[in-house]
């Protein structure tokens, strides 16, 4: 191996330990795959009900429970929740039948 491919090889391993280490929004992947999903969505005015019961086999209504469910958890910064909140309204329960 010439000094050039060690700088390569060295390069390459320092992102990977990077990647590896970063921090990550949610220490579930489940769950920071859901917010990933519904940021990635959020600028078009959140994931279509098809797109939604493509990837995580759930109802707009469920992932969108879901998602306020991990949100407290997570490392979100508050931008990004504004964003996600935008997109995907959650409403507080208020015992009322239908609601």
């Amino acid at each position: 191996m010439n000094s050039r491919q060690y700088r390569q090889w060295r390069r390459r391993r320092h992102a990977a330990w990077i990647d590896a280490n970063r921090k990550r929004n949610h220490p579930d992947t489940e769950a920071e795959h859901l917010i990933r999903f519904a940021s990635m969505w959020a600028p078009f005015g959140g994931a279509t009900e098809e797109e939604i019961l493509v990837h995580f086999g759930m109802t707009m209504r469920r992932f969108i429970e879901r998602l306020w469910q991990v949100i407290p958890e997570s490392n979100c910064a508050q931008d990004s929740v504004r964003i996600l909140a935008s997109a995907y309204p959650h409403h507080h329960r208020t015992g009322v039948p239908g609601d």
